[in-house]
């Protein structure tokens, strides 16, 4: 089994809250991290079982007397309404922590239940795919080729990275079939699956992209309210991000639309028709597919700390352009992705422009490539891609040493 980082922040929920919800995509972990900590102390029971969910919307009262706490919920989004009676028993001992554990791959379904019966009892955790110090990679910049194509193909699932003789052309065509039949058809009551199967391959091309939903609509065949409702669902069961244009001192100089990232490099690349990873390095998509790895880099390397860091990307119809702008603190860090390896006059200006029309304090500038180690020209640090917990170190040396 593979480490997760986040079962140090799990556990701390589990002595803090009576509940605690952990979501995210389908096989991304959440059961396996669960019964790996818990097999001793909590009983497990699946929702998705259809006698086992019908007992739950029958009789909610008698089933949870029939399944008492220290229990783990599986696909709690079958039957949300739960909730209302976890409250109640949850408030006959508030000291009780870590009573019940909740996990759900369909966001929209769960959290608005939670929000509002749940609120002060439970601690909200995401899990997704490895993040790369979780990969059974060797440890240090990953900056060849090779290595790098291979993630880009094989994705970030566990069970792609623990059984290595899986095709992942196999493994993603079956995962896109479970979650169209199951998330999408059962949950949410899409009526065309085929459209909305395009929808998804036309959504991964565009990764790494400003996203243009009337585009993606006609592009499709479908309504723009109907590419909203889509787009919201993928959203919301973890297969794709959207990162928001910064606006402040930018005023109408920038793009307004967000730019649409999938949460798996692997997915994203075998719905754009991958079946070789050696095929991804001489690709016009590679520059799109090496964004995307770093970018859900970050969201994974943040989550498994349980943070959700403030975040933006910025793009002026004067040509300036930054992938990511992350708050620290009171400061920002500003960081441009490239596949390329060298730092040249204009990656400099890029980032050195941005801050200066920013007039905001920055406590970094960096250019995060697939190099195997840092350097630094003028202002701005060319970095390798992966090394994410140095940069932190960093950005929260300078954000504290200017409080003083």
């Amino acid at each position: 089994m593979i480490k997760r980082k986040v079962k140090g922040i799990l556990e701390e929920y589990l002595r803090s809250f009576p509940a605690v919800v952990l979501t995210g995509a389908r096989q991304v972990g959440k059961t396996t991290l669960l019964k790996s900590l818990l097999s001793k102390s909590h009983r497990y029971v699946l929702l998705e079982d259809p006698d086992v969910r019908g007992q739950a919307q029958d009789d909610p009262r008698s089933f949870l007397s029939h399944y008492p706490p220290p229990v783990i919920f599986d696909e709690f989004q079958y039957v949300p309404h739960l909730t209302s009676y976890l409250q109640g028993l949850i408030d006959q001992d508030r000291q009780k922590t870590g009573q019940f554990v909740l996990t759900g791959s369909q966001n929209f379904l769960m959290m608005e239940q939670v929000s509002q019966s749940l609120a002060g009892r439970v601690g909200l955790l995401s899990l997704y795919g490895l993040e790369r110090e979780e990969l059974p990679l060797p440890k240090g910049p990953l900056h060849e080729e090779r290595d790098i194509a291979q993630i880009l193909y094989r994705g970030t699932f566990p069970e792609l990275w623990m059984k290595r003789d899986l095709k992942p052309s196999h493994w993603f065509g079956s995962y896109l079939r479970t979650y169209l039949e199951r998330d999408v058809r059962n949950l949410t009551q899409v009526g065309n699956l085929l459209s909305f199967e395009r929808f998804i391959r036309l959504c991964a091309i565009r990764t790494g992209q400003i996203l243009n939903l009337s585009e993606l609509a006609r592009d499709c065949g479908i309504s723009q309210p109907t590419a909203q409702r889509w787009l919201s669902i993928l959203i919301q069961t973890y297969q794709v991000h959207l990162i928001e244009p910064f606006y402040e001192n930018l005023s109408s100089r920038i793009r307004k639309s967000p730019k649409i990232y999938f949460m798996d490099t692997g997915l994203a690349s075998y719905l754009m028709g991958f079946r070789n990873a050696s095929l991804i390095p001489h690709s016009p998509q590679l520059g799109a597919l090496f964004e995307t790895l770093v970018i859900t880099n970050f969201i994974k390397f943040h989550a498994a700390e349980g943070e959700v860091p403030e975040h933006y990307y910025i793009q002026a119809k004067t040509g300036l352009e930054v992938d990511l702008m992350l708050r620290r603190g009171t400061s920002w860090a500003l960081y441009e992705i490239k596949y390329r390896r060298t730092l040249g006059s204009q990656d400099l200006k890029q980032l050195l422009d941005a801050k200066e029309i920013l007039k905001k304090k920055v406590v970094g500038l960096y250019r995060l490539s697939p190099v195997s180690e840092s350097f630094v020209q003028k202002e701005v640090t060319l970095h390798p891609w992966d090394q994410v917990w140095e940069i932190q170190k960093r950005e929260s040396i300078a954000s504290n040493s200017g409080k003083s």
